[in-house]
């Protein structure tokens, strides 16, 4: 193993073990930072040079998409500033690659189809903890979680009578989620007291049916199932459930800045998007009332 290669794996384990990030984010880390150093096996030594010309030769891959190269430049731009942050202001002080990726909207679900899905959830699943997943989704729509954040919930960061769940989002960054709703701070009770039965606070609060902790791919399975069972016609994935929260309160009147802060974004910027969102809904709904349809 090369000295870089040792130097990607101990920020790996940093970035699980210190920074506490997803599995997912670190698998995605260690394939970027993989091709990168491939990359670099063909340059002369790790010098700001080296970089920036490996990084423009991964942007040049047809089989990269721009918002592809983006993150594996800012996964490697995180690599430097953790293992050598001289070296990392060194090549990209004054050194960036201009790529234009397509902009993205969030894709939210319309309410008769969260609906749709809630409902749908309620009847499935067997056992003691029958309504797990209706009450996971619950949670998403309701707070935003990410599903990695939801998965990683214990009984001690749940405090139903209030609807306040402590959450470890992306960074090791801590928040407090609310759950307004009564009914799914009622469903979060019942949950959390069967749970108690069985387990001790710093147990997960979401098991599959062998008793272990609920994992992202599981409860990914589990709703593509039940949009496919729904008949809805479309991939659903649990971000979407993040997304929709995030557009239905922000419909509702909610204050950006209390939507930032109950998604857990770092920046405000990134919360913005889905005011565009919002804006495109009303169009739509304005070009279908066209009030004055018969007044011109």
């Amino acid at each position: 193993m090369s000295d870089l290669e040792c130097q990607v794996s101990a920020y790996l384990e940093r970035c699980r073990g210190i920074r506490r990030l997803s599995s997912h984010t670190i698998d995605a880390y260690r394939i970027d930072l993989a091709q990168f150093t491939k990359v670099l096996s063909e340059e002369d030594g790790l010098t700001p040079e080296a970089i920036r010309k490996g990084l423009s030769r991964m942007a040049t891959m047809p089989s990269l998409a721009p918002s592809t190269v983006k993150r594996k430049i800012a996964a490697v731009r995180a690599f430097l500033r953790s293992t050598d942050r001289t070296l990392a202001a060194e090549t990209f002080a004054e050194w960036s690659l201009n790529i234009r990726a397509a902009r993205r909207l969030p894709r939210a679900l319309p309410r008769p189809t969260l609906s749709v899905l809630l409902r749908d959830a309620k009847k499935s699943g067997g056992g003691k903890f029958k309504g797990t997943t209706h009450l996971c989704l619950s949670i998403m729509a309701a707070a935003g979680l990410r599903v990695s954040e939801l998965c990683a919930l214990r009984l001690c960061d749940v405090q139903p009578e209030s609807g306040e769940i402590k959450v470890f989002g992306k960074g090791a960054r801590e928040r407090v989620a609310v759950i307004a709703n009564k009914k799914v701070r009622e469903s979060i009770a019942r949950h959390v007291r069967a749970r108690r039965q069985q387990a001790d606070l710093e147990a997960a609060l979401f098991v599959n049916r062998c008793g272990r902790t609920l994992t992202p791919q599981c409860l990914r399975l589990r709703l593509h199932a039940l949009a496919k069972r729904a008949g809805l016609g479309r991939r659903v994935t649990p971000h979407m459930l993040r997304h929709t929260a995030a557009t239905l309160l922000l419909e509702g009147g909610v204050d950006i800045r209390f939507v930032q802060r109950l998604l857990g974004h770092a920046s405000i910027a990134t919360t913005q998007i889905y005011t565009h969102v919002t804006d495109t809904a009303l169009r739509s709904a304005l070009e279908r009332a066209d009030v004055m349809r018969t007044l011109v």
